[in-house]
């Protein structure tokens, strides 16, 4: 059934021309329109009436205003909703589309996020929205929600579309069916015409789906992250779907995230008969990959398919205490799993969630997997229940959990006092309490008082054995960390593969919520997020991480220590560092110290708060090659205190700190690169720290002091065929050696082929920084291309552009300024040929 205001629609039809200008049309068809409104009259408080009578719920009203044609939502504060629904409207199928302007982008956090909604009633209702980021990135969402609980039904990244302030963009979607609902939705730049198709296209047959008439409507909500947010829409409209709807030209149908390539399928293990079969589901998010050009990452847990051997041993959380490790008596721990096994056996987890903290011992070598095809975690946290209401705010008694909160790597150590040595922020003072709180899924903040507990907040009272929270827990569950540590392993060569590991309460001492204790040991298709420090630690030699997730950890993604040989492929590190530590003296995706040999390929780095990638303390022998650093808040890639680099086919995007930071490290290539934004795109650095003195934090005692292989200085540094563009500091290719006693010939430093770009002529002000060593410790500044050449010799072939961008938002480099310098490149050197893959003279990274 469907029910609407007759004497709106009949007015409407008649009245109202089926297109407005500014606004890109919907797909034309012979549908009634229901409403339009142009917000053409002045309000100044709510949303009033439209000259065809249409009038709104407007929620808070004294939010809202119109005026000039635009109706505008006041600041909306942090982890606030406003929404509009047109009164006496209810349709079953419709298709609606509203015009949204942000006056100015979100300061920070996750950003603003703006919906349309259809078929509410008590029941629940169906959500598109668009989440905008600080940096103007969209991405597109649908939801279902019933009551309390919110499922997303598919989401996708729209990298062509980036919102700039007082831009408006338009939202449309459309729902039909019954037995299936349908729901498309697109999002698009007003003044550009839509294209062809939705760019997202679900279906909904679950036995929640929405089938009855309901209100359609409009929303904003800005996220606990960001500061309050200003929001103008314009243009809604409304149209109900009687004929069928059209088949849209090219659908994007969400997916999981691209499953990277897995062992071959095998033959069909025999099925235990007891217990049931577990859930093969997953509840893992879908991490946004833009700034990427590879999908890297780990399987979803549950789509990965590992041979199960014979002789194989069984794990089951459903199972008894008495099982006995056979396909039909599984054990019920995996910890009991590994104490029962012997060296050498392969563990079989069956699908489900495993609260415990596990420990492989030396000398016992195992290989531990998901059965084919089901979803397994190690779970730290705990569903909590029994929540009483305590004026606003709720609590749960019995809590005995008093985590360790020391802020350093060694237990009981108080926080540093010098620059560079303070792990805390000011504005984070909560940052290294391992207690952890979620409802629903989204994590609330601890706060160090009750007096300072308000929504999205939590509290642990450990003098009343009390949790208390600022949001109400009757909107899910609520999950609180319990344990700390997910898995040690101690035994040489065990491999871990197709699990996830999240929910620990790690304290930084902990050094990782899984720590790899022993040598060539290797992870494979294995996620850890939301831990409470770091993800993943490993402190011992040969290990391999394989298709891993690190993602959203309190302080790190991984860290590693005495890591000679690590090798790391097809990693993805995501939003770490979520408690908002220090940046130094750790933080971020991954940082390695005092390792020999390391290299990472076909990875990315995104949005992680600090840097992407960071070496310091002396590593050596580094391949960095193939990989995306795009979006950290720290430099994309930090070389500190190291020796020996390829830095070959990587894509630095749009990071906050310096694009490349090279400092006190040498013997460094860096080939077919292109690195865009950053303050400062290419920082190299030399500072007063000597190799030669012991006393500066930074030696491997594993090296004798000056050993030539690590000598901390910016020597020998070969920049070729580099894309370096849209510095947002002071300088694009800055050479500074601050100890006065090197100019840049003397250092070695050669740099030819490569492209540089800056916003204009005078922006940056300096497009090149050159050490001149004692003659003069201030260094040489260069406004131009041809002065810098004339005088240093150096980028004779190079070229440079002011006031135009030579990169599309992806990075990659526009056909025509390609195909205009052909000439600028140079064959690259046989010593990265093999990371680059091609002999052939090319610029910048390589896309796909």
């Amino acid at each position: 059934m469907r029910t609407r205001s007759l004497s709106t629609a009949v007015v409407l039809g008649a009245l109202i021309a089926p297109l407005i200008i500014g606004t890109p049309a919907l797909a034309a068809t012979d549908d009634p329109l229901t409403l339009s409104d142009d917000m053409n009259r002045t309000v100044s408080r709510g949303l009033g009436s439209s000259a065809a009578g249409v009038t709104y719920d407007a929620v808070p009203a004294a939010s809202f205003s119109v005026a000039g044609g635009v109706a505008k939502l006041a600041p909306i504060a942090s982890g606030a909703t406003a929404t509009l629904r047109p009164r006496a409207v209810s349709l079953t199928d419709a298709t609606q589309s509203v015009v949204f302007t942000l006056p100015t982008l979100p300061k920070s956090g996750s950003g603003v996020y703006l919906s349309l909604q259809s078929r509410l009633t008590a029941a629940g209702f169906y959500q598109v929205q668009v989440r905008v980021d600080p940096r103007g990135v969209v991405l597109l969402e649908t939801l279902r929600v019933n009551g309390s609980t919110q499922t997303s039904l598919g989401h996708v990244n729209v990298p062509e579309l980036r919102v700039k302030p007082g831009v408006p963009l338009t939202l449309e979607t459309r729902i039909t069916g019954s037995s299936a609902v349908t729901i498309d939705a697109r999002v698009s730049a007003t003044a550009a015409a839509p294209g062809a198709g939705w760019k997202l296209s679900v279906a909904d047959k679950a036995s929640a789906r929405l089938t009855e008439a309901g209100r359609t409507g409009a929303r904003v909500y800005v996220s606990r992250s960001t500061p309050a947010q200003a929001v103008a829409f314009d243009d809604l409209r409304i149209t109900e779907n009687v004929s069928a709807p059209t088949t849209p030209t090219a659908p994007t149908t969400p997916t999981a995230p691209t499953t990277p390539t897995t062992p071959t399928t095998p033959t069909t293990p025999t099925t235990p008969t007891v217990p049931t079969t577990p859930t093969t589901s997953s509840s893992m998010p879908a991490w946004d990959l833009t700034g990427s050009r590879i999908k890297p990452g780990a399987a979803v847990p549950g789509a990965t398919s590992y041979a199960v051997p014979a002789g194989a041993v069984f794990v089951n959380a459903a199972a008894t205490a008495a099982g006995t490790g056979t396909a039909a008596s599984p054990y019920s721990t995996l910890q009991r799993a590994v104490t029962a096994s012997p060296a050498g056996s392969t563990i079989v987890v069956r699908g489900g969630t495993y609260h415990e903290n596990v420990t492989v011992p030396a000398g016992k070598r195992v290989t531990i997997q998901s059965y084919p095809g089901e979803s397994v975690w190690l779970d730290g946290s705990e569903k909590l229940t029994g929540w009483k209401a305590s004026g606003t705010a709720w609590y749960v008694s019995g809590w005995t959990h008093d985590f360790d909160s020391t802020p350093s790597f060694t237990k009981g150590e108080a926080d540093g006092t010098a620059a560079g040595w303070r792990w805390l922020n000011a504005d984070r003072p909560m940052a290294a309490h391992p207690e952890q709180v979620w409802i629903a899924g989204t994590p609330l903040r601890e706060v160090g008082s009750l007096a300072q507990l308000k929504a999205g907040t939590f509290f642990t009272d450990t003098a009343a054995d009390r949790l208390y929270i600022g949001s109400d827990p009757g909107k899910g569950e609520v999950r609180a960390s319990t344990l700390t540590k997910a898995m040690s392993v101690r035994a040489e060569g065990t491999v871990i593969r197709g699990i996830g590991v999240r929910g620990y309460a790690t304290s930084v001492w902990m050094m990782g919520a899984v720590t790899v204790e022993a040598p060539k040991t290797t992870f494979e298709n294995v996620a850890l997020y939301d831990n409470a420090s770091t993800g993943l630690f490993v402190g011992a030699a040969d290990a391999t991480l394989k298709n891993v997730t690190v993602a959203r950890n309190g302080l790190m993604g991984i860290g590693a220590n005495y890591a000679d040989r690590l090798k790391v492929t097809g990693l993805l590190a995501v939003e770490n560092n979520s408690e908002g530590f220090n940046s130094s003296p750790v933080s971020g995706g991954l940082k390695i110290a005092k390792s020999q040999t390391f290299s990472v390929t076909d990875s990315a780095f995104l949005r992680n708060n600090g840097p992407g990638l960071w070496t310091d303390q002396s590593v050596s022998d580094i391949d960095i090659a193939r990989n995306d650093f795009a979006y950290n808040t720290g430099a994309g890639v930090f070389l500190e205190l190291s020796h020996r680099v390829d830095f070959v086919n990587n894509l630095v995007l749009n990071n906050q700190g310096n694009g490349v930071k090279i400092n006190n490290t040498g013997s460094v290539q860096m080939w077919n690169n292109t690195i865009v934004g950053g303050n400062r795109t290419v920082n190299i650095v030399q500072d007063s720290r000597s190799a030669l003195d012991p006393s500066v934090p930074g030696h491997d005692p594993r090296r004798p002091l000056g050993d030539p292989g690590m000598p901390w200085l910016i020597k020998d540094i070969t920049i070729g065929n580099n894309v370096i563009a849209q510095s947002s500091g002071n300088c694009t290719l800055c050479v500074e050696d601050y100890t006065a006693k090197y100019t840049g010939a003397q250092l070695n430093i050669i740099s030819n082929g490569n492209v540089f770009q800056r916003t204009t002529a005078t922006n940056p002000s300096w497009l090149v920084i050159w050490s001149r060593g004692s003659v003069n410790p201030n260094p040489a500044i260069y406004t131009s291309l041809s002065a810098y050449s004339t005088a240093t010799q150096q980028d004779k072939k190079s070229v440079s552009v002011d006031a135009r961008a030579v990169t599309g938002a992806n990075g990659a480099l526009l056909p025509a300024d390609a195909a205009a310098f052909a000439a600028v490149p140079m064959a690259p050197t046989s010593a990265v040929t093999g990371l680059l893959g091609t002999t052939q003279a090319r610029l910048g990274a390589i896309f796909p």
